[in-house]
């Protein structure tokens, strides 16, 4: 489950539409923002339909290149990126595993930052096949808190994201720092061994 996860938030690039009805991008001039969000999966079924899988938690995003994605329900499962790597903690089996950062432009979430041109452009590379990972991308701003993305990855799973605005105030750097608890298995997975590990990982 933790890689389905890891895959929405890191692995997926994007053509993103803002609604017509949105009269403004309400993240302008901003530089972080937090809330909670509501997923709906749902996976390919053929003619009998699929089945349907919901999560919830909460994100936050700073800029430049600060995200969190913390799923809550049914799962436990931290994913977060920071100016040392990207990071999964899966806390239901006590797992930590840091990577290296994905380019941001494969960040669905780093689309929250982007203005209508940058949009635009992303709308014209998954028109011209240059986008891998997805088959349909929408983003819709339906007010000045809620922000609603919908996606179909390659393996025919259609997920809508339902995004919260709950404060624009930029969160502490500390909420995107993780403390790996005492007894976790930790392992790193990035290509810069010059990086040192947190002092609590094992």
């Amino acid at each position: 489950m933790i890689r389905f996860f890891a895959y929405l938030l890191c692995f997926l690039a994007t053509s993103t539409a803002v609604s017509q009805e949105a009269t403004d991008w309400p993240l302008r001039g901003l530089t972080g923002l937090s809330g909670t969000f509501v997923t709906e999966t749902v996976t390919d079924g053929g003619e009998g339909g699929g089945d349907m899988a919901t999560t919830s938690g909460r994100f936050a995003s700073a800029k430049p290149n600060y995200y969190l994605w913390d799923v809550q329900t049914p799962d436990k499962q931290l994913l977060l990126i920071n100016s040392e790597g990207f990071w999964q903690f899966d806390q239901d089996l006590e797992v930590v595993i840091v990577r290296d950062i994905p380019p941001m432009s494969q960040l669905p979430l780093a689309n929250l930052w982007l203005d209508e041109q940058e949009l635009d452009s992303f709308r014209s590379k998954v028109a011209d096949g240059e986008v891998e990972g997805i088959s349909a991308f929408d983003l819709n701003v339906l007010s000045s808190t809620t922000i609603e993305m919908s996606l179909v990855d390659s393996l025919g799973r259609e997920t809508r994201f339902t995004l919260n605005i709950a404060s624009t105030k930029t969160p502490d750097s500390n909420e995107f720092e993780l403390v790996i608890p005492q007894g976790t298995d930790f392992f790193d997975e990035r290509t810069d061994t010059s990086i040192t590990p947190p002092g609590n990982a094992r």
